[in-house]
């Protein structure tokens, strides 16, 4: 699994790629993490190259998205495709996560 960071319009865009399982889950959870303690409140991930996730991965985003929740910042998830998607809808986890189609609309939308 590999993520890239960058900033777009004061939000941080986190992208995601590979697969996320109980192995590397903690590496994502450690770059979101590092992104709070800098301070930043605005947080997108995409999820275009994300191939697979596994329930450990799935824990991650509820937990990072209600950390940012608490501090007052703003989590959204996008570009969701094949498999992935499929595990948030099987799960709900669609209805919980703000989840957009492409990055500008989470860049943008509400």
């Amino acid at each position: 699994m590999t993520i890239d960071r960058t900033e777009v319009d004061g939000k941080v865009v986190l992208r995601v790629a590979g697969r996320m399982d109980a192995e590397n889950a903690v590496l994502f959870e450690r770059e979101c993490e590092s992104c709070l303690t800098d301070g930043v409140r605005a947080l997108v991930i995409d999820l275009t190259d994300l191939k697979y996730v596994s329930s450990m991965g799935l824990r991650s985003f509820v937990m990072i998205g209600q950390k940012l929740k608490e501090k007052g910042g703003d989590f959204r998830i996008c570009c969701l495709t094949g498999l992935v998607r499929q595990v948030f809808e099987i799960t709900r986890l669609n209805q919980v996560l703000p989840l957009h189609d492409s990055l500008e609309s989470a860049l943008v939308g509400g």
